[in-house]
């Protein structure tokens, strides 16, 4: 969790900017905000603490203008700089500064929009991004504008060399690539990438000089996000990357949402049944399924009230996530879960779902002002069927047994 400096004069954008800095989206990633009110606050709290973002006013009554963002920069942090009014030879001062970008002060928006470039700026620290280009000059002012927005930058001298370091290293996220390098130009890295990595996987923005108009529509055809001609402005590059990547960013968000259970947190029915027929057509033979059900379930909610059964719920996936954190764990629906294992040997996972008994035995779930004793009933299934479904039914079925037979057990077929 990352500690923020905010240097602004104006009570009324401090009250502004602490209501936005407690909303969930910030609070993920910034856990300590300091204000300092002129410069002189400024440099105690920067001889006192390490930041790792400054939100920074232009133009402070103790100081000339620009000097609290040349001090935050001369102690690395990376600096965003607040201005009420913007004309060239103010822009041209900015940069000089190097700071990450700035956002001028003019209604609430602003104010959000700053916040929100915090946190983006802050998630994608250490970020690994890819820069292909055959001019070493080239690289290095890409190399230097990625890093005031704090990612690693990774370099590559053509095409040949940037598509072997994006097959050996999946977590790099965003590719820059120039157009004319030599082996491999960057229509043929783009077209060659998207055979392995998609859209929503990695996003590639193309370079080139000005002079031909249609790069830019080859680029995005061949598969890349977004394009930039050189030479550029610093603010359209700063602009594009931050766009970039929260698009993908917000493509994460929204597959992990269609994969989550709303309420327990963990994957839902759809993204289990999905994963284990690809697990299942490449070794069928390794896996094994388990439906898990809560036992007399329906007399909690009777008892307690519905919000009690939610929260025994709740317990339960974090009892089944701790106890079966190596494998696929996934609510099925209703107070059923269900288990996918890939493995040669069901007896450990056999092991491992017995202990969740135990657990629950030993230690009851808590609800309102006393404690409740839950168990589960087990069907498992292993392997040696013809689809991933078959498995599911085989596991249903030994399900129903261990309920027949007086619930609390596992039961394999």
């Amino acid at each position: 969790m990352a500690r923020v400096l905010i240097v602004e004069d104006s009570k009324v954008v401090q009250q502004v900017l602490r209501h936005l800095l407690t909303q969930k989206f910030a609070r993920e990633f910034i856990k300590h905000v300091d204000f300092a009110w002129n410069y002189e606050q400024a440099q105690e709290l920067l001889e006192q603490h390490t930041y790792d973002l400054a939100l920074v006013d232009m133009t402070l009554p103790d100081c000339a203008s620009g000097d609290a963002a040349r001090l935050t920069i001369e102690h690395n942090v990376a600096s965003v700089i607040l201005t009420s009014s913007m004309d060239e030879s103010q822009r041209q001062q900015m940069l000089e500064l190097g700071v990450v970008d700035y956002v001028i002060k003019d209604n609430r928006d602003s104010y959000l929009y700053a916040v929100r470039l915090l946190t983006q700026l802050l998630r994608n620290k250490g970020l690994p991004v890819l820069v292909a280009d055959d001019s070493q000059l080239s690289r290095q002012v890409l190399k230097q504008l990625l890093q005031r927005q704090l990612y690693h930058v990774i370099e590559a001298e053509d095409g040949e060399q940037a598509l072997a370091i994006l097959r050996e290293d999946t977590s790099i996220k965003l590719l820059l690539c120039d157009y004319a390098m030599p082996k491999m130009d960057g229509f043929e890295l783009v077209r060659a990438v998207r055979n392995h990595r998609g859209r929503d996987d990695l996003a590639i923005i193309g370079i080139s000089g000005a002079g031909n108009n249609g790069l830019s529509a080859k680029f995005i055809k061949y598969g890349a996000n977004d394009f930039l001609t050189k030479p550029f402005m610093n603010e359209e590059f700063h602009c594009r990357v931050l766009q970039t990547v929260e698009q993908l960013h917000l493509i994460e968000q929204i597959k992990a949402t269609a994969e989550r259970d709303y309420l327990t947190g963990m994957f839902n029915r759809r993204y289990l049944q999905e994963h284990g027929r690809r697990l299942f057509a490449k070794d069928k033979h390794a896996v094994t399924v388990a439906l898990i059900d809560a036992d007399n379930f329906k007399q909690i909610n009777d008892q307690y009230g519905h919000q009690a059964g939610d929260s025994a719920l709740r317990q339960l996936a974090q009892r089944l996530q701790q106890h079966l954190d190596e494998h696929i764990v996934a609510r099925f629906g209703g107070e059923e879960f269900a288990v996918l294992a890939h493995c040669h040997d069901s007896a450990q996972l056999q092991q491992q779902l017995e202990n969740v008994n135990d657990s629950l035995r030993d230690e009851p779930i808590e609800l309102a002002d006393s404690t409740h004793t839950l168990s589960v009933s087990i069907g498992l299934a292993a392997m040696n069927h013809h689809d991933f479904d078959a498995c599911l039914s085989a596991a249903d079925k030994a399900l129903y047994r261990a309920k027949a037979q007086g619930k609390c057990q596992l039961v394999c077929e």
